[in-house]
């Protein structure tokens, strides 16, 4: 054999030794070394996968975009596109299975020219060469020879200093020699199919025509037929009975039990076939289509994960987040308010059957904060405009708050401040400020309503209600400037001066945190929410709950609020503030200034100091727009206690710029702690906590089970997921006992301590 030349020979000569492993770099160190390199890049993650919203597409050149994308603490590795992209064409010499890229090596390495060379995590070689202009190689597996990769146009490479990739030859890229590029494109025959070949019968102790878990994929598929719904029955068919011949090649069901099974399945939607011959070819052919691929039983696969998962630094983040310390806790000097915002906490939670204190006060705090809507101010020009999310689960008495607070408001005469229970459109919330600039929008279902409004996929008139909310909070001290129209004579434009538009939204935390996946944390549009999360989520029934009346006392304190600065106080049944003419959109009112005291200015301007402090500390990050906010809400939430202390002469004093200040800060922590574990930096790790979620709720769970409640990924892509939770230590695995039947017994997942025997 001819001499093999440089870089190879050293390679090939130490080839059994350990190869040398880069020591992983930190953050900044990679983020140089990427921009150094002069090329396209993107960051990857420990798994070699892309963390970029669109892979080696947003791969960039731009040293600031370069920096912004490898921020991200899970940009471990630097990708290059190959292809035209970056000029680079790389042969992947893999060695993991056996050593058939080598033995090409070796064999092809009289006729080799010398290039820029890498060594890989795995111990391989990444051979990078050049092109003429004109030409391109495209991504191809072992179409040279086994264990032969091509990464051109359309795919990418990791470089070093990625952790495990060194330079093995730093020699300038060569141009692709033409016998290789030969090689490259040359076109492959397709294999042909292999032969149907009857497998041996499953064996079974009843001898029941297959294993236990055939049999229940079997029963599954049978029944997946039977239930499709027009439009999906032949995609349908044809999965299934490709996946029970792989089940049967496996050795897991019985040939003739199982084509008997579809044929009997799809015997029985005869009458809803539109061609059934051509319904059986498909099931035939699809059935020993399936019989060339054994599918083997995918869970005792999950038993032996790697002993070191490549996912390792994105487990370990996962496990920080979700392991992140309690959420502050709700105490007293929170809920110690007086005022008309004691009057109805106090009855919310008197005549609730399972009260919630803290949803409660933000009720309080929205219904205080429309009435006094258009008629107060702040020195520094805000108002007392809010929108609260509640959060608590299904059950647990959120409901009850804001029902009080429509009763309390119809009894007072003040329905004109009430806006409907849904919104149709953008337009609906508009014309309902146009009858009367002043409303409260109590939503139920808020997730639910957010994930169709805020996704990508909300229709027009339903993504114009969040873009109206949004342009709303921010006009309360100014003019929405109405819709203009072509016939202004008969549909003239209407202006609504300082709008005030408060907003409750009660939800569940599932339905919450899925709709914030859809980008409502990451554009800064929540920010101005504040996150009320319920401390007990099953509070304990209250005994002494009955029929709601509206006190007297709470009527005539709301109508107070109506009547603004000035009024004297509401005694005997006074009804005169349902009595004052409706607010018109067209007025420019002339709200009170509410003034604060001296010790309330130090105590607030010293808060400010630390919301500053804050700011910076999260910069660039998606927590920064809700710490920007954190004076405004509380200087907000100050007024509104203020004014439900004393609505006709209202000081803001140190005491409620203290209990605002608190709350603020409470509800801040709560979005971005529960942020940290639930909303994903990207989708390897938006599955992982989808898993984590499903287990935690309804474990010990099967892998039916997490498909069921909700993971619906392919076989290979849950595989994946579960490997690395159980690797992590964040998911334990076990066999539930079998039947006197026999089969496999049946693999559950559960996080650790929550492990409870499965008796089938």
């Amino acid at each position: 054999m001819p001499p093999i030349p440089s870089p190879f020979q050293s390679y090939l000569a130490g080839r059994n030794a350990q190869p040398q492993q880069s020591d992983p770099s930190p953050s900044d160190q990679i983020t140089e070394a990427a921009i150094r390199l002069g090329l396209p890049v993107f960051p990857c993650g420990a798994n070699k996968k892309p963390i970029t919203a669109h892979g080696f597409k947003d791969a960039s050149a731009d040293p600031a975009t370069i920096r912004r994308m490898f921020r991200s603490p899970l940009a471990v590795m630097i990708g290059v596109p190959t292809g035209p992209a970056s000029g680079w064409f790389v042969i992947d010499i893999d060695i993991k299975s056996a050593a058939s890229g080598m033995d090409w090596l070796h064999a092809s390495s009289a006729d080799l020219i010398p290039t820029r060379t890498h060594k890989t995590q795995s111990g391989g070689l990444h051979l990078i060469f050049s092109l003429p202009a004109g030409t391109e190689v495209r991504n191809s597996a072992s179409k040279i020879a086994p264990g032969v990769d091509v990464r051109g146009t359309g795919g990418y490479v990791i470089v070093p200093p990625s952790p495990g990739y060194a330079i093995a030859d730093d020699t300038d890229i060569a141009e692709m020699p033409e016998w290789l590029y030969r090689e490259c494109i040359k076109e492959t025959a397709k294999p042909a199919p292999p032969p149907r070949t009857m497998p041996p019968r499953a064996t079974n102790p009843n001898d029941n025509g297959g294993t236990a878990y055939g049999l229940a994929g079997l029963d599954a598929e049978c029944h997946a037929i039977r239930t499709a719904i027009d439009g999906t029955k032949h995609e349908t068919l044809n999965r299934a009975a490709y996946a029970i011949g792989g089940l049967v090649a496996a050795g897991e069901l019985d040939h003739g039990t199982a084509y008997g099974a579809l044929s009997g399945a799809l015997e029985s939607i005869r009458h809803q076939c539109k061609d059934f011959r051509a319904a059986c070819k498909t099931l035939d052919r699809a059935f020993h289509e399936g019989i060339g691929t054994p599918r083997q039983p995918p869970e005792p696969l999950y038993l032996d994960p790697p002993a070191i998962h490549e996912a390792a630094p994105m487990l370990e983040a996962l496990r920080r987040k979700r392991a992140a310390a309690a959420r502050p806790p709700v105490n007293d000097d929170i809920m110690a308010v007086s005022g008309v915002l004691k009057l109805i906490l106090d009855e919310c939670t008197r005549t609730a059957i399972r009260p919630q204190p803290f949803l409660s006060l933000g009720a309080a705090i929205c219904c205080v904060g429309a009435l006094a809507g258009r008629r107060y101010r702040t020195t520094t020009d805000l108002r007392t405009n809010i929108y609260i999310a509640a959060i608590a689960e299904s059950g647990g008495g959120k409901d009850h708050a804001p029902e009080i607070v429509k009763r309390c408001i119809d009894a007072a005469g003040l329905d004109r401040y009430l806006a409907g229970e849904t919104i149709a459109s953008g337009r609906a919330v508009l014309s309902s400020l146009e009858h009367h600039p002043v409303k409260l929008f109590q939503v139920d279902e808020f997730g639910m309503f957010l994930a169709g409004i805020s996704g990508k996929k909300a229709p027009s008139h339903k993504a114009e209600i969040w873009s109206e909310l949004m342009k709303l909070y921010s006009r309360a001290k100014g003019v929405y400037r109405g819709t203009e129209y072509a016939n202004k004579k008969e549909n003239p434009r209407v202006d609504i001066h300082q709008p005030c538009v408060n907003f409750y939204g009660t939800t569940t935390p599932g339905t919450f945190w899925r709709a914030l996946e859809g980008g409502a944390l990451a554009d800064g549009s929540l920010a101005r929410f504040l996150v009320f999360v319920s401390p007990n989520h099953r509070p304990e029934r209250n005994k002494l709950a009955g029929i709601f009346t509206p006190p007297a006392g709470l009527i005539e304190a709301l109508q107070a609020i109506v009547c603004g600065h000035g009024s004297p106080p509401t005694s005997g049944g006074n009804l005169a503030a349902p009595h004052i003419p409706p607010m018109l959109a067209s007025e420019e009112p002339s709200p009170y200034t509410v003034p604060m005291d001296g010790e309330a200015e130090a105590i607030h301007d010293a808060n400010l100091e630390r919301e500053d402090a804050w700011a910076r500390e999260v910069v660039g990050t998606p927590s920064a727009p809700i710490v920007n906010r954190w004076g405004e809400n509380a200087a907000k939430l100050a007024l509104v206690a203020a004014i439900s202390d004393a609505p006709s002469a209202p000081v803001i004093t140190a005491r409620h710029v203290t209990w605002a200040w608190a709350l603020a800060e409470h509800c801040i922590k709560s979005l971005i702690q529960d942020a940290d574990k639930f909303i994903a930096d990207s989708e390897f790790e938006q599955r992982l906590n989808r898993a984590l979620n499903i287990i935690r709720d309804h474990g010990p769970c099967s892998v039916r089970d997490l498909y069921r409640h909700g993971l619906k990924l392919p076989a290979r892509d849950q595989k994946d997921v579960l490997d690395a939770l159980i690797q992590s230590g964040m998911v334990d695995v076990t066999q539930a006992k079998v039947s006197i039947g026999g089969g496999r017994p049946s693999i559950k997942y559960a996080i650790p301590g929550s492990i409870q025997d499965d008796v089938c």
